[in-house]
């Protein structure tokens, strides 16, 4: 069993289901941990993630993604994230809104694992690895990768894909991008750390700066 949770300010749109969902109902906001422990055979919970309709992070984004994390840290079970843009705005007007977005949020995970994200803990680099980072002068662009100690000062900006490792740094402190072009705003960059595919990040790159793929 799947529970979906469209999480708001005052009250919270939950829809309960295995392939389809069985049970579809509005709780408020201060009452929703003692309703979720009703049900503990739940095998995961999703949440509805609100990205600017540009795709970028907002203060909405990472304080529903906060959430997400209490969830996981209370229950130990797997958390899921999933885009919910315009899901709210399709029911505007309805006094169900809560929970019929709930109820599309459970429909676009079951339908697609496209635009979904798990709630997992950070890989680690060795402890040897972030001295030498540490030990680099300069404005540092920080590209898809989860461990935070490698971001120091405000020299740092982040891009972070997945939403989870994007909190993590933004509770830090950083500024935290999801849109590369974005980027274009803070570059040049002396020195990109990054994870997976690094030329692409070459365009922010001073012309005596470097690259460290990792």
């Amino acid at each position: 069993m799947f529970l979906a949770i469209d999480y708001g300010e005052a009250r919270c749109g939950l829809a309960l289901g295995e392939k389809l969902v069985v049970k579809l109902w509005t709780i408020e906001r201060e009452k929703l941990f003692s309703e979720l422990s009703k049900f503990p055979d739940v095998e995961a919970y999703v949440v509805g993630l609100p990205f600017s309709m540009s795709g970028r992070y907002s203060k909405q984004t990472f304080r529903v993604i906060a959430f997400a994390e209490k969830l996981y840290k209370k229950y130990g079970k797997s958390v899921y994230m999933i885009d919910e843009r315009l899901s709210s705005k399709i029911f505007k007007g309805s006094e169900d809104v809560d929970r019929l977005s709930a109820a599309e949020i459970f429909d676009r995970f079951i339908s697609s694992d496209r635009n979904r994200y798990e709630i997992k803990p950070p890989s680690k680099l060795s402890d040897e690895k972030i001295a030498e980072l540490k030990s680099l002068v300069g404005k540092i662009l920080i590209a898809n990768l989860s461990d935070t100690r490698v971001a120091r000062d405000e020299n740092c900006v982040v891009y972070q894909v997945d939403p989870y490792y994007a909190y993590l740094f933004y509770k830090r402190g950083f500024y935290v991008e999801r849109d590369r072009t974005q980027l274009e705003n803070s570059a040049p960059f002396d020195i990109i750390v990054a994870g997976g595919n690094c030329e692409e990040f070459r365009i922010f790159l001073r012309s005596s700066g470097k690259i460290l793929c990792l």
